[in-house]
Parts: C-alpha cells; structure tokens; sequence
C-alpha cells in the first residue's frame, strides 16, 4: 500500500467517529432545548396586580365581546421567556386578554337576548373584576401538516370566577351556550400564523402544558 493512503478499515472508522460525535452533538442539543423550554417559567411579584374588565368591539364570530386584560408585565415577561427559549421568530397576539364571551356564542344564543352593560355586571358578580388569576403552567399547540411550523404559545390560568360568570351566562342564555367552549388561557407569542387560527381555545392542560409558570419575588 502507498505511503499516506488510509486503509478502506481505518476510512469506515474514521467516518463512523463523525457519526457519532455528530449524534452526540445532536442529542445534547435536543436535551439543552427541551431541558430549557421545561423548566418554569416566570412571573414576577410586581406583576401579580388586579386584571382589568375590557369592553371590544368583535369584528368577527371568534373575537372576544368582553376581556379580562392583565398588567402589561405579565404579557412582555412571558414573551421575553418564550422567545428565548423557542429558538422562534414570533409575534406578540393582536388581542392581549383572556376572553370572557365570544361574539358567536352570544350570536347563537341570541345575542339581543343580553345587553352588554348586563355582561359587565355580570363579570363584577362573578367577581372577574380586579381578579389576579392564578398561573397554571405554559401551553404549546402546533398546527398539523402540512403546516408544522405555525405555532401558538399561551399561559393557562386558574381562575374559578372565569367558571362562574359563564355557568351564570349560561343559566341567562340557556343550552345553546356551552360555558367549556372556551377556557381562561392568554395568548403569549404566535409563530408563522395569526391569531385568528388558534381561536377560540379551549386548553387542555394535560395535554398543552409544556412547563409550570412560578411567580418569584
């Protein structure tokens, strides 16, 4: 054999070593990113203030008649978090706030059946305003094929006047308002889609937590 030529044995070694350090590589990487996007996430203390009732004007089935809008903090913390961690271009949702009511529940309800000012005092009743709804844990849906990189990433909350205000809603409208259509979750980054594919949510924490959110001093 000429001097300086490998040997078609030590060849398959050699490559077969860049396989696996490639794969080594590989593997670390995948765990660093899932290790990141499953540790909680943050509040902060400061962000822990009273949500606020917010009247919209729906310009479509989907969209919200009635909101509870938190303090700014608690939207630009998660998303700072989410942004890092996903790797992702994304954007911040269009409408920042939990929906109370949608504008086609009321509509297959019989929307003149309710003024707004009666949705208002209803939510107060039910003690929706000045609430501070407890984070549960981050929520990841991404959409089937053939379009797998739209994503949305949204905080589920745990808010026990949410369930009371739609059972009353309910109660007022009658069966043809399902008060589980849609649950307390607010929408915190959106990737390669718009708003409107994900709505309305209904989320399912056993299946969308991704990671718990803690709120830390």
């Amino acid at each position: 054999m000429a001097a300086g030529r490998s040997s078609p044995k030590k060849l398959l070694l050699k490559a077969g070593g860049i396989v696996v350090v490639a794969a080594v590589m590989a593997f670390a990487f995948w765990r660093s990113v899932h290790t990141a996007r499953s540790e909680a996430y943050t509040l902060s203390a400061g962000s822990q203030r009273p949500w606020q009732l917010t009247m919209a004007t729906p310009a479509g089935p989907n969209d919200p008649v009635l909101l509870l809008e938190p303090p700014p903090e608690v939207s630009r913390e998660l998303f700072d978090q989410v942004f890092k961690r996903s790797m992702e271009s994304m954007g911040a949702p269009d409408i920042v706030g939990i929906p109370l009511v949608l504008q086609g529940e009321l509509e297959r309800a019989g929307s003149a059946r309710i003024e707004r000012d009666d949705l208002v005092a209803m939510a107060r009743q039910a003690g929706l305003d000045g609430a501070v709804p407890a984070p549960r844990c981050m929520g990841h849906r991404r959409a089937p094929e053939p379009s797998p990189r739209q994503q949305a990433f949204f905080a589920i909350f745990d808010l026990p006047a949410f369930t009371t205000f739609r059972t009353n809603l309910a109660a007022r409208l009658g069966a043809s308002f399902d008060p589980a259509f849609v649950t307390p979750a607010l929408f915190v980054g959106i990737v390669e889609s718009r708003q409107p594919l994900w709505v309305p949510l209904h989320a399912d924490a056993a299946k969308d937590c991704i990671a718990p959110i803690a709120i830390i001093n």
